[in-house]
């Protein structure tokens, strides 16, 4: 349980610390960092809550696995940097924070443990969906290497999902069948 709560204060130090206005469009000028030093910051988090997780959490039962965890931190650390100036952006961050830091202060039931996921996943969907919905031009899409790469990585949580889900059926079914 202490290493729970040190992993929650330091994320929650880095974050607050790493949190200067910015803009959601890098075409808009603004006081704060440019979209490369906010992807340079969400890494740094992201980094630093796995090898927080690998290194003081390997033996703790948490929502999934470390690589998920990276990937949610990263794109919560953008959406929440972002979502100063964008309540829509800091609500979707601020959800996926939630969700993972949830299952580091309470012990879920396997129930619970699925109702989690899936709350994760329809998190990340609708984020993910968001970005295409509010973003029409097709070039700026493909000059918005924060945005995609973001949207990379929340594709890869919703594959790392989808695969820890169809893992967990098989067992449970072979489970069910001896």
């Amino acid at each position: 349980m202490q290493y729970r709560r040190l992993v929650l204060t330091f994320a929650g130090v880095l974050a607050f610390l790493s949190a200067p206005l910015v803009s959601a469009h890098g075409d808009k000028s603004t006081s704060g960092p440019t979209n490369f030093q906010i992807l340079l910051i969400s890494i740094v988090i992201s980094a630093s809550i796995y090898f927080l997780v690998t290194r003081f959490l390997s033996s703790q039962k948490y929502l999934s696995s470390p690589l998920v965890f990276t990937l949610a931190s990263f794109t919560a650390s953008v959406h929440i940097l972002l979502g100063l100036n964008d309540y829509l952006l800091l609500v979707g961050g601020i959800g996926v924070i939630a969700i993972m830091g949830s299952s580091l202060v309470v012990n879920f039931s396997q129930w619970q443990d699925k109702m989690a996921r899936l709350g994760l996943g329809l998190t990340v969907v609708v984020m993910f969906a968001a970005y295409f919905v509010s973003n029409h031009d097709i070039h700026y899409i493909a000059e918005d290497y924060l945005g995609i790469t973001t949207k990379l990585a929340e594709l890869s949580i919703l594959v790392l999902l989808k695969k820890e889900w169809s893992q967990e059926t098989v067992q449970n079914d072979q489970t069910m069948g001896e």
